[in-house]
């Protein structure tokens, strides 16, 4: 009895709070934070530090790398996409089965639910003036 006290808890917490929505979105956002770092330093940056090389402008070049050869790591830029799109994939999965499955909440339904009047603005609460 205090078993399913406990887990009825926990689901209600958990639906409570998104919780499910909010892990799948940090680990969305850690992947993108990567696949734009991998760009910035694969891609974008051996491409400006060729092209200030090629300008030859002296009061930039003795702070770039050494003979201006910074190596494009396309591999590592795609590796890192792929990774990304692995992760948005993954994440919907998790979700859809944490609440299909483990929580026992059909999204569709919960969704197709929705009626005009819920959607509809409500008037604010709190003074609008300072």
């Amino acid at each position: 009895m205090v078993w399913n006290d406990s887990i009825n808890e926990l689901k209600k917490f958990v639906i409570e709070n998104n919780i499910v929505g909010t892990s799948a979105g940090v680990c969305v956002a850690l992947a993108a934070k990567d696949g734009i770092q991998s760009l910035v330093g694969d891609i974008i940056m051996p491409s400006i530090v060729a092209l200030l090389h090629a300008l030859r402008i002296e009061g930039v070049t003795k702070f770039l790398p050494v003979e201006g050869h910074m190596k494009f790591n396309i591999a590592n830029f795609i590796k890192e996409m792929v990774t990304f799109i692995l992760i948005i994939v993954l994440s919907f999965l998790f979700v859809k089965v944490a609440f299909e499955y483990l929580l026992g909440i059909d999204r569709e339904k919960k969704d197709s639910n929705t009626t005009k009047e819920s959607l509809q603005m409500r008037p604010a609460t709190y003074p609008l003036s300072y």
